[in-house]
């Protein structure tokens, strides 16, 4: 078990390692940067989208469930 563990935070290490390598120069930082900016604004975009089709099918269950109940209602006064 121990050597697993010591695997584990060898290779944690050699990722933290390549990564501050990488990032050490000024054009992958900023390329890095630029990478980061344009998957937040997809990301923004992705949760504007998701909330607005929540919110559309809400809007749309909420007309089926009144419409119904009117069918119920419209059927139990015929009764």
């Amino acid at each position: 078990m121990a050597k697993r563990k010591g695997l584990l935070a060898f290779l944690v290490g050699a990722a933290a390692g390549a990564a501050a390598l990488f990032l050490s120069d000024k054009d992958n930082r900023e390329k890095t940067a630029r990478a980061a900016k344009v998957v937040a604004k997809k990301a923004g975009t992705a949760k504007r989208q998701a909330i607005s089709k929540t919110k559309k099918v809400v809007r749309k269950s909420k007309a089926s469930a009144r419409k119904a109940v009117r069918n119920v209602r419209k059927t139990v006064k015929r009764a």
